[in-house]
């Protein structure tokens, strides 16, 4: 048999796949998150009572009337709806907590929830576009909210309530140069 010598390995195109040592890498719960304003949480008591408030006017209009005031359905609605109009209040003030963002050199990360948690980060290299949204109960606080999307659709999106118009602002023009800056490199 004649065998061919095999070809010297070309050291340019010699493909590497190293192991990375896990303990070696940046830990991410060390990131200096920025808290949302604590004011966002009126807002989201306004929402709340509102809606409360017509759950409760029609329990009273439809349901009390064909239960009567002494039957104990009526009364056990009512102590629910307390329930869980108090229970709602505190998601609202312990949500508004668990909300804050972080902006770093290469990417942008939102964390919130009070019993599941979510983070997000997203590069800016994958960021499509921001904006600055105001709604009426927005306005009425003097806050904003600072949209995110991504290439990825709508899972991979960021929306920051709760900012200053000003700092709302400040951070799209950072994303937008951070962005900019990504695209003349390549």
């Amino acid at each position: 048999m004649n065998q061919r010598p095999l070809p010297e390995p070309n050291t340019e195109s010699l493909f590497e796949n190293l192991s990375i040592d896990i303990d070696s890498l940046p830990h991410a719960e060390h990131i200096a998150f920025d808290p949302i304003e604590r004011k966002y949480a009126n807002i989201l008591y306004l929402t709340t009572s509102i809606f409360f408030f017509v759950l409760l006017i029609l329990m009273v209009t439809l349901l009390i009337p064909r239960l009567g005031l002494l039957y104990w359905v009526s009364w056990a609605s009512l102590l629910l709806w307390v329930f869980l109009y108090l229970f709602s209040m505190w998601f609202a003030w312990a949500s508004v907590r668990k909300k804050a963002y972080a902006i770093r050199d290469k990417d942008i990360s939102y964390k919130t929830g009070v019993f599941f948690r979510q983070w997000i980060t997203i590069p800016f290299n994958r960021v499509q576009h921001c904006e600055v949204s105001r709604g009426i109960f927005d306005r009425m606080f003097g806050l904003v909210e600072l949209k995110i999307f991504t290439a990825g659709g709508s899972s991979s999106d960021i929306s920051i309530p709760g900012l200053k118009p000003d700092v709302a602002h400040t951070l799209k023009e950072l994303v937008i140069n951070k962005v900019d800056s990504l695209d003349e490199e390549e």
